[in-house]
């Protein structure tokens, strides 16, 4: 992603920067004290359009070098002058023209009608993402890999760690590559979290910027507790660390517009270090989550989508103003999706249903079939998903898709490409379970009234040759549609009646589209 600076012209929804030259950490502080740019200087700049005003933070980037940086939301000519408490950062001033937005540039992607997803210039999205928590600090030759692997199958939303990761035993799994550099100076167990480190900020910004050059949305994970003593990352972390966190990482990283924000990967788990060794326990209030959320809502110029994400057996969050949708992990894709759909009122993303692979533990193990069920389930239910893959080798415990990316190398990802390119020709922000023409086990049905229907069924439906179509006792027509799901290919047409359709012969994982026959 290109950062425009100077007159521009940038797009709508690009990324505008200022670029300033002030104090460094070799300035002279108060006393004899060295100057902490970090802390000790505040600066930003006022955006003008017309009789609207923007203000936004900017950040100290390390070298005496300060950045505001800024997404504009309409065309036409911008100007901008800054602001600071330090006299040679104040009252630079500037302007640029905004131009309309380049093909694949939808802007920012908002909530649409309650219960789905649109970028803000009203295409509808449909998020189908993966997990790579900890791809952005891999060398470049896997970077590239990775980010492969993503366009190939149609991957659409990643979830990625901002903070280093470290799991496992080393077994069966060995998540313990050290990044090049940490977000914060210091050293394991005494991190100085009142400077940070640009060059940790810098890394992960870039792969953002190509995650957004593939219209691909990058789901930040801002907090996780997988560090079990390695580095410390993740202890003693005080109400006012996390402010100055957010503020620095929300400068920086939210004018890019395909920024999620996830407040913490399972944020109810703790786990505590005893003799024992690693004990874990669910803790609801390691932190105070309402206040951070509330605190990312406040600060966030854009307003990118927040959401936190549970474990499996613990607290699905409560309901929030500042929640913009639900993440939430289980195997249950469907009925417990369903539910939560209408509880809260909100999209529904079950960003984790275990992931497919050959890891020992259940989280790791699934097979393709049963990922790729799972996943069809939940866009059954009116909801979405996202993939993983956690696949190790006997020689190989670490490079692991999950965590560091690479290659995808299992079946479903395939098949799920197959499923969202079908999804996206139909009107799916329309649709809703018709959970009368199914089991909710095996065969499912999406409506829009009696005009579209969408089946899925697996080779587990017991009357795999009969379907119930249209509304009971209708007298409509139909031009159905079938589709092997399995081998993604299109394998007949027919035009149904309203009632049972008997004697079809249809593919063990079958997915048939209806559209009602205009005049009928």
């Amino acid at each position: 992603m290109k950062r425009v600076s100077g007159k521009g012209p940038v797009e709508r929804w690009g990324v505008y920067e200022i670029v300033l030259q002030g104090p460094s950490e070799k300035t002279s502080g108060r006393g004899a004290r060295a100057l902490n740019p970090f802390t000790d200087v505040a600066v930003g700049a006022r955006f003008r359009r017309g009789n609207r005003t923007q203000d936004v933070k900017g950040f100290y980037d390390g070298e005496g070098v300060y950045r505001v940086r800024f997404m504009p939301d309409e065309t036409g000519s911008w100007s901008w002058e800054t602001r600071s408490n330090r006299t040679e950062l104040r009252g630079a001033t500037g302007s640029f023209t905004c131009v309309k937005p380049g093909p694949g540039n939808h802007g920012p992607v908002r909530v649409a009608k309650k219960h789905h997803f649109s970028y803000e210039d009203g295409t509808p999205f449909f998020p189908m993402g993966t997990t790579a928590y900890a791809w952005t600090y891999r060398p470049e030759a896997i970077r590239r890999q990775t980010l492969e692997s993503f366009s190939k199958y149609g991957f659409n939303k990643i979830r990625m760690l901002f903070l280093p990761k470290h799991y496992g035993d080393g077994k069966n799994v060995d998540v313990s590559y050290d990044p090049p550099f940490f977000p914060f100076e210091g050293k394991p167990g005494a991190w100085d979290r009142r400077r940070f480190v640009p060059a940790y900020f810098r890394n992960f910004e870039d792969r953002v910027g190509d995650l957004c050059d593939r219209g691909i949305e990058a789901d930040v994970i801002l907090y996780h507790f997988y560090d079990f003593g390695k580095w410390g990352i993740d202890e003693g972390w005080s109400r006012e660390d996390d402010r100055r966190y957010l503020d620095y990482l929300v400068a920086r990283l939210a004018p890019h517009r395909n920024v999620w924000w996830s407040l913490a990967n399972e944020y109810d788990l703790l786990f505590k270090k005893k003799q024992q060794g690693i004990v874990l326990d669910t803790v609801l209030d390691q932190k105070d989550w309402d206040g951070i959320g509330a605190h990312l809502a406040k600060i966030d110029p854009w307003a990118h989508l927040r959401s936190v994400h549970q474990w499996p057996a613990g607290v699905l969050f409560p309901n929030r103003t500042w929640l913009t949708h639900v993440s939430y992990q289980h195997p249950n894709t469907y009925s417990l999706l369903m539910d939560i759909r209408r509880r809260y009122g909100k999209p529904v993303i079950d960003d984790e249903y275990q992931y497919e692979g050959n890891i020992p533990m259940d989280w790791g193990s699934c097979s393709a079939e049963e990922e790729t069920v799972r996943h069809w389930a939940a866009v059954m239910a009116g909801g979405y998903a996202t993939h993983g893959e956690a696949f190790n080798t006997r020689t190989n415990k670490r490079d692991i898709f999950w965590s560091y990316g690479g290659t995808l190398r299992g079946g479903s990802p395939p098949r799920l490409r197959f499923m969202k390119d079908l999804l996206v020709t139909l009107p799916f922000q329309d649709m809703e379970p018709d959970t009368y023409k199914g089991d909710g086990r095996n065969l499912f049905c999406l409506a829009k009234g009696p005009e579209v229907y969408l089946y899925f069924m697996t080779p587990a439906w017991k009357d795999h040759r009969m379907l119930f179509v249209g509304p009971p006792g209708g007298r409509h027509r139909y031009e159905a549609t079938v589709y092997d799901a399995w081998a993604c290919r299109k394998v007949a047409e027919a035009t149904w009646e309203c009632g049972a359709a008997k004697g079809l012969e249809l593919p063990r994982y079958a997915a048939i589209v209806l559209r009602r026959k205009r005049g009928v």
